[in-house]
């Protein structure tokens, strides 16, 4: 996997537990805002690693889980990743796969485009929460990417 692809997975990671550190040291858990944007932001991190792994696609909703669930589940979405990383290398970075909600024309990318998606897609609902929180009296962590390169890449510390 090249060396960018492997360094946005690892500061969504940091960023992410970064984000449920600061959300659950606040009085806002329950926020239906919140709590639904981070339900979908985690709903599709699994339907990206799906589509990596040639699972099937189960894209049907469900009621938004509590705090405690979707920090799990966010938390293991970054394994998955991490995992998968380890075994991709540059020729399967280019193999294609097809984008089923966007069916007519097919949407095909390469694994590096859909692992690209991931990345953004979560940066951009997470600075969406860090707002809210912010809007809520929080007080929400800077995690841009220049700072994770700043503090030389640390890892993801789920357990703060």
């Amino acid at each position: 996997m090249t060396d960018l692809l492997r360094d946005l997975l690892g500061h969504q990671a940091w960023a992410d537990a970064l984000f449920f550190h600061v959300w659950g040291k606040s009085d806002f858990r329950e926020d239906p805002d919140l709590r639904t944007r981070t339900g979908h932001m985690v709903d599709v991190q699994q339907v990206f690693l799906g589509l990596l792994k040639g699972e099937p696609m189960d894209l049907e909703e469900r009621p938004v889980p509590d705090f405690e669930t979707l920090k799990a589940r966010c938390r293991s979405s970054h394994e998955a990743f991490r995992a998968l990383g380890r075994g991709l290398d540059e020729a399967s970075l280019t193999r294609l796969v097809r984008v089923p909600w966007f069916p007519d024309p097919p949407c095909l990318i390469t694994v590096t485009e859909a692992l690209t998606q991931a990345c953004l897609h979560t940066q951009h609902h997470r600075a969406q929460n860090m707002t809210r929180l912010k809007a809520l009296g929080a007080a929400p962590k800077n995690v841009d990417y220049i700072i994770w390169l700043w503090k030389q890449r640390p890892e993801a510390r789920w357990d703060l």
